[in-house]
């Protein structure tokens, strides 16, 4: 039998590429891929591998989730044999994920005169915003005035030129109809593809990156995988805009996940679209036989679900609509896991499942109105609040956010109130979370620092996976700042590329004066 050297690498969370990952005729490239890299292909073909057991490999699996207690741990590893890969392109920026942090990258960094290539696994660009269903933005203000422009307003305005979204106005958080404002994720999908094409960004759907390549300690290109094969893509600068800072991790950088005290995360929600249904009528007969329908439930032996009160329909219990025939809803709540485990996910979506076809049953059963209703779609993308928070040159915190704090690296601003959704069901949430804790015509910084890995150069990134600690991320994981977070990392990350530097050695204030130029309010 042929001797197998073992292999002793560090265990993470995310991908990683061996470290003897080396070019080959410049247009070929040879890796070894870790045994925590390979798994997703490695099953379609299995000539020629090795089978180790667990106990002889240098690592210690990390447990964040409950969820994870009972799980049997794995007891076999395989190692992926060498194999050549064609490079796919050779480019200035690489952009990991199309959703709202990312398109916005994409598009900032190709304006900016950057060669760029946007991957994205769905077959739209958005993320939450399109696959996910979610068709309301946070607030684009500070309750007094407008403090998002550039690309986030570009985006929105367009919607509104369509008739596909609910202009942006300031107001109080208390006024729920307008401080989160309604779009169509349909017109959305059209949108960006509109603007993607126009700034010349490659786009790469059904694409999956999975590993990282290392040169020099320094990160020139991601692989990737596709529905043509496996494939390299070299890049200047990487953005990391997964969501998960799945990328960022690959590349070595620390990360956080839930709050301090308990690793737990926010719960995860499936939006879900409703049709045909006489709003106006459920909204009266709740409002008017409240403790009828109670009553009626408990003859009956149905429990009635959580998020139903007398003021159900209303934005405030996530229901939000531009058409009075559409419902779409962001009520259901899946807690305790963690939204980096693949078993969790795949736990989350039929749980979230059950809860929506049980609320149906009960919505079509007890209150007028839903008699001729249906259940029109639901979200292909998970709503994960929360996962990995990448360890930065500079971490935002809860003082930051509340107290209004400015920085000289500033990037963006931004003012949502402190927005946790019960991390433990029936949970006393904190003091600070919720409306009427931010300061009307108050927003707070970004910096730019919070974009840089720590101890990871050429790599940038954007979106909620910024660091942040979990209370100060609650507020900016809305889909405009991660808009924001995004151009902010594309411009940096063209200008970098342009003049052969790391991003975090640029001058932070020619940066700054490219993202006024374009538009960008800080």
């Amino acid at each position: 039998m042929k001797k197998i050297e073992l292999l002793k690498m560090p265990h993470i969370d995310g991908y990683q590429l061996n470290r003897n990952s080396m070019f080959k005729n410049s247009k070929k490239l040879i890796h070894g891929i870790t045994r925590r890299g390979f798994l997703k292909n490695v099953l379609s073909a299995t000539a020629g591998l090795t089978v180790i057991p667990t106990s002889l490999v240098n690592s210690t699996p990390r447990s964040t989730s409950n969820h994870e207690v009972n799980k049997k741990p794995n007891t076999k590893m395989l190692i992926e044999p060498s194999k050549e890969i064609p490079v796919y392109d050779e480019v200035d920026v690489v952009v990991c994920g199309g959703g709202p942090a990312g398109v916005a990258a994409a598009i900032s960094a190709a304006r900016n005169g950057a060669k760029t290539i946007l991957l994205e696994y769905e077959y739209c660009l958005g993320g939450m915003s399109t696959s996910g269903l979610m068709n309301h933005m946070g607030p684009m203000h500070d309750q007094q005035k407008i403090i998002l422009g550039g690309i986030p307003w570009e985006i929105f305005q367009r919607l509104v030129s369509m008739n596909a979204a609910i202009q942006a106005i300031p107001c109080p958080p208390t006024d729920n109809e307008n401080y989160w404002t309604a779009f169509d994720p349909e017109a959305m999908k059209f949108v960006l593809d509109n603007m993607v094409e126009e700034a010349g960004v490659k786009v790469l759907f059904h694409s999956y990156c999975v590993g990282i390549l290392p040169k020099n300690k320094k990160r020139n290109g991601l692989i990737i995988e596709t529905k043509s094969g496996r494939m390299a893509i070299l890049a200047k600068v990487i953005i990391d805009s997964t969501g998960d800072g799945d990328i960022a991790v690959a590349a070595g950088a620390s990360f956080k996940i839930g709050r301090e005290e308990d690793g737990l995360t926010q719960p995860f929600s499936l939006l879900y679209q409703v049709v045909n249904t006489d709003t106006d009528k459920a909204i009266k007969f709740i409002s008017q036989n409240w403790e009828k329908l109670k009553q009626d439930a408990a003859v009956n032996g149905e429990k009635i679900p959580s998020h139903i009160g007398q003021s159900f329909l209303s934005p405030d219990y996530g229901t939000f609509s531009i058409r009075e025939e559409q419902l779409f809803f962001n009520i259901n709540h899946v807690s305790g896991l963690n939204g980096t485990k693949v078993e969790d996910l795949s736990q989350a979506v039929i749980d979230a499942r059950k809860q929506i076809l049980q609320s149906l049953r009960f919505y079509k059963k007890f209150i007028p109105g839903f008699e001729k209703s249906f259940l029109a779609a639901t979200a292909p993308l998970l709503g994960v609040r929360e996962s990995r928070r990448i360890t930065g040159d500079y971490t935002l915190n809860i003082e930051d956010v509340l107290k209004g704090n400015k920085f000289g690296d500033a990037i963006s601003r931004y003012a949502c109130f402190i927005d946790i959704h019960p991390v433990i069901p029936g949970e006393k949430q904190k003091t600070f979370v919720g409306i009427g804790k931010m300061t009307p015509g108050v927003s707070y910084d970004i910096p730019f620092r919070c974009l840089l890995p720590a101890n990871v150069d050429n790599l940038l990134i954007a979106g909620r996976c910024f660091s942040s600690t979990h209370e100060a991320q609650a507020s900016a994981r809305m889909m405009p700042s991660c808009m924001a977070m995004g151009q902010a990392a594309g411009t940096a990350a063209a200008l970098a590329a342009s003049q052969n530097l790391s991003p975090r050695n640029l001058n932070i204030k020619t940066l700054q004066d490219i993202l006024r130029k374009d538009g960008a309010m800080i």
